[in-house]
């Protein structure tokens, strides 16, 4: 029962800072790296980075209902013939959440030495949703992390949780 009660203070907790939350107009830049990585920033790419796309978006509560959108640059550090890279890629792309994939294999050091600062090892796959560091791949952590920092949901787990709260608003009734 304790844990129940617990569960319930974070939810109202993470329901009223969510609502809290600051909705702002936000700008994310879409380009191909020499390498052939495409990246999604909040910052304009460097000089002599090629096509570049600008798109305004909505950042705060309401970007979950579908927008693009989130807290902090969501990045995959992977390399080919990596299974978990591949299954970590899919998910992303189902949850069409924007990210940026660096190829960390032998053939980039220059990539791998940035990992390592940037994460601190040189595992595959890694994932990074703004500050937060995952170490391989495990979709439930994933999920939490992208629903933590606002990305939508998705169709199908969108549509189960819409579900699953009319079927407990029709219970309460």
């Amino acid at each position: 029962m304790a844990w129940n009660s617990v569960m319930r203070v974070l939810g109202g907790l993470f329901i009223l800072l969510t609502l809290s939350a600051p909705v702002s107009a936000e700008r994310l830049y879409k380009w191909v790296d020499q390498f052939g990585n495409v990246s999604y920033q909040d910052k304009p790419p460097p000089e002599g980075s090629g096509r570049v796309e600008e798109k305004k978006v909505r950042l705060g509560p309401s970007s979950a209902g579908g927008e693009l959108g989130g807290k902090g640059p969501v990045t995959l550090y992977s390399a080919p013939k990596c299974r978990e890279c591949d299954i970590a890629r899919l998910h992303l792309k189902q949850r069409k959440v924007p990210f940026s994939e660096i190829d960390v294999s032998e053939k980039n050091p220059e990539a791998q030495q940035e990992m390592i600062k940037k994460v601190g090892a040189l595992l595959i796959p890694t994932l990074t949703v703004g500050s937060k560091v995952m170490k391989g791949y495990m979709e439930s952590l994933l999920d939490g992390e992208l629903d933590s920092a606002g990305y939508p949901k998705s169709p199908e787990k969108a549509a189960a949780a819409a579900a699953a709260a009319e079927a407990a608003e029709n219970a309460a009734k």
